[in-house]
């Protein structure tokens, strides 16, 4: 994206998503009902795709699963099922999958012992965010 006000303008959104589009309009030097159209513009290019929420760290935990046996699809349909997985990665390397789960420390264990059906695993939990 060649676009230097669009730039400034995700630059700004990243920095504070709560921003209004009057507020973002001051600093690039537009309305805020421009400020909007190219928001909307930049949504219908893909360049934003979504809005989150971005929580504590403390509760993040990092979970590398060694499988006991090539049950992938089944501990895919698993996973789908599980609400504090946040993001499974099926990977090549060490271990087979590479999960980000969400819990607080003191429900870790019994989530653990869930995926004890499918095989062990390595668990690495987030100290803070770097980046």
């Amino acid at each position: 994206m060649a676009d230097p006000v669009n730039e400034k303008i995700l630059e700004l959104l990243r920095s504070d998503a709560r921003l209004s589009w009057a507020e973002i309009g001051q600093q690039v030097h537009l309305t805020g009902q421009a400020v909007s159209l190219r928001v909307r513009t930049l949504e219908e290019q893909g360049v934003i795709s979504g809005y989150t929420i971005r929580e504590d760290s403390a509760n993040r935990h990092f979970v590398t699963m060694f499988m006991n046996s090539p049950n992938f699809t089944g501990f895919e349909e698993a996973l789908l099922a599980k609400p504090w997985v946040e993001s499974a990665y099926k990977t090549a390397g060490e271990g087979c999958y590479e999960l980000s789960v969400r819990c607080e420390a003191s429900a870790l264990e019994e989530h653990l012992s869930e995926l004890l059906t499918f095989g062990h695993y390595r668990v690495s939990q987030v100290l803070r965010r770097v980046k």
